[in-house]
């Protein structure tokens, strides 16, 4: 190894695991953090730790300058980018080479080459690789692209060059709608990797999204290790990934692995990367989409099918090693398939989450793992990406591994704000998947009109009256004044006491004493409840004869509910308080527009005294490194704007006001 320490520049997940990653191969390791990461996991996790600046990335993670004065002032010899920010950034791979620092990772040459999606695609054909028709060439004009995009036809994806993630990309199913869909891939493109350039691809739209997992030293040694399907995807996201790829003809599997290799030996790449394709099962016919010359986020189900550590072996590569083993000593044993958990709110059009965990328990079973970047007392902001830890299964075959990840999630505890763990579980269940013939459709046919949250039952309703009351009271215990509870005054005197909630216009009623109660919903709906107390977070009771136990968090008149279903946030309030579910401010709201999380607003598109009709696009966000386009909720004209381009909102702020039609004069 020609280094003993690694600045890691990044945050979250991906720093705690290459942190433990560097300290398997003895490596000192340094930290770097912006103002909002101060006390995060990763900077703990480190040996020393450097802030390099304001929670915005391009003053932090995104400063290359900074980057590179942290590792030279932590005395650290390399520099690992993860994923994200710098990872493919052929910029600050050579400054790091010129100020004497290795960067993990390939040369800057094969960065440049592999990043820009149009000199990938002519790479690939170079090395007789089949690629997805569409134009790829450098003449940006507006005019040339829609007239490629005609010879093309619809449906098309309009794709950022530089682009990855699912930023900088839009369908286009008409043409009449190209070039405003142009104009917004370009708008993303820039703000998320400076750099407009696009290109379009025939729109394959039951694909499936195959990729290779490849190995190369600097010696010209070149190893796959094996695919993984991507497949199940939202937005062009990657949600569930898996390895191996279920129901692919050996012989497909043996074309793909081997021109993935061919491809990487033939433009000399030297680190850990991954080839991507999409591949039409309907005609067996594969086609090159891109090559990711970084570590990927789901590399771990490719670790747990082969036993090798693809973070150690990046360093271990950047460090001069040569891989010691051959194409035929690796072997894919089993199925691992990974999930990705992130702070956001799937029936609400997946909007991010933002706030304080305040409460996380991670399942520690066998044959799972979970990658996290979080705990108690993390503050998850609109600064950064919303995913917050990936729980990967492995277990013998696809079914065994499905269902560990399923009861794994079901384990899985984050209260504080809400998550997309109840989604994952449907998406395990939904038919296609558990078939393993799902493409990269299937979410969007699946939830044509959306996902719904699990429909609180009344046994749910119970447990938040009875974990509410308990809490005001104390759990019954030991002392019989506490064991009395609210009815120690009313019961001597002979009147049986109620403590009574609000459910809607309804009234909920609980009665009884030492751990005894009956709960009575609206409607007359009633459950008798036994030996019920809250310890420690979990409330436990018995109806009849059965005994269940669910986590609860409550902060204020709040109710947190983790149980089977998920995770459920429900607002309680004593006597004149009511009972619902719990919603923020967010979107559309009368003849407001109001900006549905924290961000910046990249830009207006209206005018005081522009005439709009429900639906139109009014302004801009940016949130968690996505653009999002907020749209006129009525008819009428815009009156009043309280933002411009450039300042930062927060969640609710009314950004434009709308006179409605029927209020003109």
């Amino acid at each position: 190894m020609s280094f003993a320490s690694v600045l890691i520049a990044n945050r979250g997940e991906i720093a705690c695991r290459l942190i433990s990653a560097c300290k398997g191969l003895g490596l000192r390791t340094v930290a770097v953090y912006s103002d909002v990461d101060r006390t995060a996991p990763h900077v703990v996790a480190a040996d020393c730790a450097v802030h390099i600046g304001a929670p915005e990335a391009a003053h932090s993670y995104l400063n290359s300058a900074k980057i590179i004065a942290a590792a030279k002032k932590a005395g650290a010899e390399a520099i690992h980018p993860g994923y994200g920010f710098l990872a493919e950034n052929a910029e600050f791979a050579q400054a790091c080479a010129d100020e004497g620092l290795v960067f993990v990772g390939p040369s800057p040459k094969n960065i440049r080459l592999m990043g820009s999606k149009i000199a990938a695609k002519a790479a690939a054909v170079a090395a007789n690789v089949p690629v997805v028709p569409g134009y790829y060439g450098g003449n940006q004009s507006d005019d040339l692209l829609l007239a490629e995009a005609q010879k093309i036809g619809t449906p098309l994806l309009i794709k950022a060059s530089a682009g990855g993630g699912g930023r900088g990309m839009r369908q286009v199913h008409d043409l009449a709608d190209f070039v405003v869909e142009l104009t917004s891939a370009r708008a993303e493109a820039k703000a998320a990797f400076g750099d407009v350039r696009v290109l379009l691809e025939r729109y394959v739209s039951t694909a499936r999204h195959i990729e290779v997992q490849i190995l190369a030293d600097r010696m010209g040694n070149v190893r796959h290790l094996f695919e993984r399907d991507c497949s199940l995807q939202r937005n062009h996201q990657k949600v569930i990934e898996e390895a191996p790829a279920p129901n692919l003809a050996p012989e497909i599997r043996a074309n793909l692995l081997e021109s993935a290799v061919r491809l990487t030996a033939g433009i000399g790449y030297d680190s850990v990367g991954t080839v991507e394709y999409l591949f039409d099962a309907a005609t067996g016919a594969y086609y090159f989409l891109e090559m990711n010359t970084r570590l990927q986020v789901e590399h771990p189900v490719t670790e747990a099918v082969t036993g090798i550590d693809i973070a150690q072996w990046q360093l271990r590569i950047a460090g001069g090693e040569t891989l010691p083993f051959s194409q035929g000593d690796i072997t894919c044993t089993g199925c691992s398939i990974e999930a990705r958990i992130a702070a956001e709110d799937p029936a609400n059009g997946y909007r991010p989450e933002v706030g304080l965990i305040t409460g996380y328990i991670e399942p520690d079973m066998p044959g799972l793992r979970i990658d996290s970047g979080v705990r108690v007392g993390s503050i998850v902001s609109h600064y950064y990406d919303s995913m917050l830890a990936k729980m990967i299964s492995f277990a013998p075959d696809r079914s065994a591994a499905i269902r560990l990840l399923d009861r794994g999630l079901e384990k899985f505890y984050i209260a504080g704000l809400g998550s997309n763990i109840a989604f994952l579980r449907d998406l395990l269940e939904m038919p296609e998947f558990v078939t393993g013939t799902h493409n990269t459709a299937a979410l969007e046919i699946t939830y044509s009109e959306g996902w719904n949250a699990p429909i609180t039952v009344p046994q749910q309703l119970v447990e938040a009256v009875l974990s509410r009351f308990l809490a005001q009271l104390g759990s019954p215990g030991p002392n019989p004044w506490m064991a009395l509870g609210a009815w120690r005054i009313t019961e001597p005197s002979g009147r049986r006491g109620a403590a009574i909630y609000r459910l809607g216009d309804s009234e909920a009623r609980i009665e009884g004493r030492a751990g005894t109660y009956t709960i009575t919903l609206p409607e007359a709906v009633t459950f008798e409840v036994n030996n019920a107390s809250l310890t420690g977070g979990t409330l436990s009771y018995e109806i009849d004869g059965l005994r269940h136990s669910i986590r609860i968090r409550i902060d204020g008149s709040t109710v947190t509910l983790h149980g089977k279903s998920g995770q459920i946030v429900l607002d309680v309030m004593a006597s004149d308080g009511v009972l619902q579910e719990a919603n923020e401010a967010g979107g559309i709201s009368g003849n407001q527009v109001l900006a549905p999380m924290p961000g910046l607003v990249i830009e207006v598109l209206s005018n005081i005294d522009d005439r709009v009709n429900a639906g139109d696009p009014v302004a801009v966000i940016e949130a968690m490194k996505l653009l999002q386009t907020l749209t006129a909720p009525c008819d009428g004209v815009v009156n009043q704007i309280n933002f411009i381009a450039g300042e930062s909102v927060g969640s609710g702020a009314v950004l434009i006001e709308i006179k409605p039609n029927e209020f003109e004069d």
